[in-house]
Parts: structure tokens; C-alpha cells; sequence
């Protein structure tokens, strides 16, 4: 049995008529009843008693066509999810980012999936850089965002609003900085500093910076996240390095004044990456395209 002689033995159920179904189908009459000729040998037994005009269906052929209706439509409506997945209108979507962009960047994109793909359970997987590297080249994720750069020969690169770098400060160690304006790393010698850990890339940057000044910074105190270090900015004990949008926001306030850097600590560039050849569904490229068109304006 397959879908052709189904669709026309339905048709034939509800018309009564060869003639007609042979016409709607645009096939000759033998052929049709040739296909259902055959069908019924299959079931071994018959559908249509053809010895009354219009046609009538035998008791066989009332409970086949019930049960056969539904299963069309369950066949139909399996089509439709295997499309939605497809798609991207279900399913689940992973994305691969850091703990403090998940603070502020990713958050706007994922209530606006929630409108658009109320189905997509959206998973985030919140890792360090290099791990992310990693995972994002062995397809772990749907997409990932990381700072460049990457190994292009493995990831797709989609480029989004670059990071721009400040200082912030609290006020009361402010008294001997200018009141606005860009700072160098070689004119806050004495200032007290909070630092993520060494191994995270805002501390490579913090400490090729420093290098690049020509100083060695007063480290008060390491914490594991930018978060953390942002607290204690607030709470006065040093000044630390952050990409502006997390800071903006985050609320800088009035306890805390934040300096443009200039030279090489200026910006960061982060992009959305996926595996070359990697599957992406309509559901990771509106997330995507949302990150790429909307600015981090959007984020606040």
C-alpha cells in the first residue's frame, strides 16, 4: 500500500464514482481501478462493492477509510513538525556565551525568540573563551559568541558591535583624574586595581596594556568574574577594566565614573561563530541577524 493508491481509494470513498475521481486525478479510468485492484489484493479484501451504481463501500472498506483518514492525517501533521524542526520553528536552540555577555547582550534577543519561536526551547551555555572556541569548532552549539580572533578555517565568522573599552573608576579615587576624557593605563600608576582571573581574556588585555604603559599595577584584589570586579568597583575598593556596554548596563550611577581608553585597549571585537558547514535554522539566523542589526542599544 502506498500514498497514491490511498489518496485515490479516499478519493473514490467520499466520490462514489470512478469517472470523477479519475477526472480530479487526471488519470484514465483503468488506470484507476487497476491501482485499486491492487490495493484491495494487498488488504485481501474488499473496499467497494461495484455491482451497485453509485458505488457503495463494503463494511471492510468503513472501518479502512475511518482508520485510514487518521492516518493521513497524523502523516500530515508529523510532515508539518518535521518541518517546524527543520525550520527551526521547534526544537531547541544552544548558544555558547560568556557569563557576563549573557548579563547584558543576550537576554533582549532571547525574549524576542520567545515571540517569534514560542516552540524553540532556547539553552544557553555559559563558558569561558577558549571554551567556547572549542565547543563552537566541534558543533556544540547552534551558534557561539567570542572575541576575535578564531580559526577561520573552522568557523563561519559573523562580526557584531565591537566592545568598546573603559575604566571605571569609583569617585572617591577620581580626585587626581581628569573630570572627562580618555585615560591611559600610564596615568593611573596609583590607582588601586580589581582584576578577573589570568586566565580569562580581559585580564590578558588588562595586563598587555599595562606592559604596553610601562607600569606595574597595584592589584588590591582578583576576583573570578567581571561581575564580581564590578561590584567592587561600586563598592569603592578599585578601579577595574570593562567593556562599556556591560557597565552602562549594569548601571554605573553615582558611584562610579567611567574613562575611555585610548591605544590599543580601545576596543575588543566579538562575533557570532559557527562550525563551517554546520546546519543553522531559521530560528539561529533571526537570533543571529538580531545581534548583527540591532546594536546594543537595543540592550538597554
Amino acid at each position: 500500500m502506498n500514498n497514491r493508491q490511498l489518496t485515490y481509494a479516499l478519493d473514490l470513498y467520499k466520490e462514489r464514482s470512478f469517472s470523477a475521481v479519475a477526472e480530479k486525478r487526471g488519470i484514465t479510468q483503468p488506470a484507476l481501478s487497476k491501482q485499486i485492484l491492487h490495493l484491495e489484493e494487498e488488504l485481501g479484501v474488499k473496499l467497494f462493492d461495484r455491482t451497485t451504481t453509485p458505488i457503495t463501500v463494503t463494511p471492510a472498506g468503513e472501518y479502512f477509510f475511518r482508520e485510514a483518514q487518521t492516518l493521513l492525517y497524523r502523516e500530515e501533521q508529523l510532515v508539518r513538525s518535521m518541518a517546524d524542526f527543520r525550520t527551526g520553528k521547534r526544537g531547541r536552540l544552544t548558544i555558547g556565551i560568556s557569563p557576563f555577555r549573557a548579563l547584558y547582550l543576550i537576554p533582549p534577543v532571547i525574549a524576542r525568540l520567545r515571540e517569534l519561536y514560542p516552540e524553540v526551547e532556547v539553552v544557553l551555555q555559559e563558558q569561558p573563551s577558549d571554551v567556547l572556541r572549542r565547543e563552537a569548532a566541534e558543533g556544540r552549539y547552534d551558534f557561539a559568541i567570542v572575541n576575535l580572533p578564531v580559526d577561520e578555517s573552522v568557523l563561519e565568522v559573523t562580526p557584531i558591535e565591537s566592545d568598546d573599552m573603559v575604566l571605571a573608576v569609583p569617585h572617591r579615587l577620581c580626585e587626581h583624574l581628569p573630570r572627562e576624557g580618555a585615560l591611559s593605563l600610564a596615568d593611573c600608576g596609583d590607582l588601586p586595581f580589581v582584576v578577573v582571573g589570568q586566565t580569562q581574556e580581559l585580564r590578558r588585555l588588562f595586563d598587555k596594556g599595562c606592559a604596553a604603559a610601562d607600569i606595574q599595577p597595584h592589584i588590591v584584589m582578583e576576583v573570578v568574574g567581571v561581575s564580581t570586579a564590578w561590584s567592587m568597583c561600586r563598592a569603592g575598593i578599585g578601579a577595574t577594566l570593562l567593556p562599556r556596554q556591560f557597565a552602562e548596563h549594569m548601571g554605573a550611577g553615582g558611584e562610579v565614573q567611567l574613562y575611555p581608553l585610548k591605544h590599543s585597549l580601545r576596543t575588543r571585537q566579538p562575533a557570532v561563530v559557527t562550525r563551517r558547514g554546520q546546519y543553522v535554522s531559521e530560528c539561529a539566523t533571526a537570533a543571529i541577524n538580531m545581534l548583527t542589526t540591532w546594536g546594543l542599544q537595543n540592550c538597554y
